[in-house]
């Protein structure tokens, strides 16, 4: 019995080792790719410039910005597959397997013309991907963590966060994608302020353009954190 239990204690050691290793090599993948990418002007005005990003979509073409917030982990590319809108839940850039995933973008989105962008990731123990979401219940957190960019072949977009909210995976803010009805953002909007965790100073207006950072969160069943942020 006791060589039972230490074979079966040490084939779980060697699983646990093995998936770090390669979840290490992934985010050293992604953490080489941020290296490429930057959110600050530049002179260069050839047309494969595009602060780094029209790089990475020459290599994978699912490939449509990157996500960064700076002060934090969040510094991935975004991706977005509309035939098969979770994809790249469990695989990496290079559309190979992997438990870290890549985020991507809600399929319906269209970053050119829709008002919400909504961004998925994962929320991992060891705080990669979109685990610091997390740490934006905390009121101190937001104010120093307040700006997100997004760089996609349009130029770096630079977004305020506006609110943090507990929702569940069927809240009524992942069915927003498109301008709506005065009427009817209002009433979005109240439903938001009703959930949100905190007051913020920051106000949501009709006609905003927002980005929404999405991950798992398990104080409910079905849980998610929402960080919604406000194009500047």
């Amino acid at each position: 019995m006791i060589t039972i239990c230490f074979i079966i204690f040490a084939v779980v050691l060697c699983y646990l080792i093995y998936n770090f290793n390669v979840d290490s090599q992934d985010q050293k993948q992604f953490d080489d790719m941020a290296q490429t990418i930057s959110i600050e002007d530049t002179d260069d005005d050839t047309e494969n410039n595009n602060n780094g990003i029209t790089d990475l979509i020459n290599r994978n073409s699912d490939c449509i910005g990157w996500i960064r917030v700076s002060g934090t982990k969040i510094d991935y590319p975004v991706m977005q597959t509309k035939d098969n809108p979770q994809y790249y839940l469990r695989r990496d850039f290079n559309k190979q397997y992997s438990y870290l995933g890549t985020p991507f973008m809600d399929s319906r989105c269209d970053i050119n013309y829709d008002n919400n962008l909504i961004v998925y990731g994962h929320n991992m123990k060891d705080g990669k991907m979109f685990a610091d979401l997390l740490k934006y219940r905390e009121h101190s957190y937001f104010k120093e963590h307040n700006l997100i960019h997004f760089i996609t072949p349009n130029g770096v977009q630079e977004y305020e966060v506006v609110t943090v909210c507990k929702v569940k995976n069927d809240d009524d803010w992942y069915g927003y994608i498109s301008q709506t009805d005065k009427e009817s953002f209002s009433n979005l909007i109240s439903h938001i302020k009703d959930k949100s965790l905190y007051q913020t100073e920051e106000s949501a207006e009709y006609g905003d353009h927002f980005l929404t950072l999405s991950t798992c969160e398990y104080s409910q069943t079905n849980g998610r954190l929402i960080v919604i942020a406000k194009r500047r």
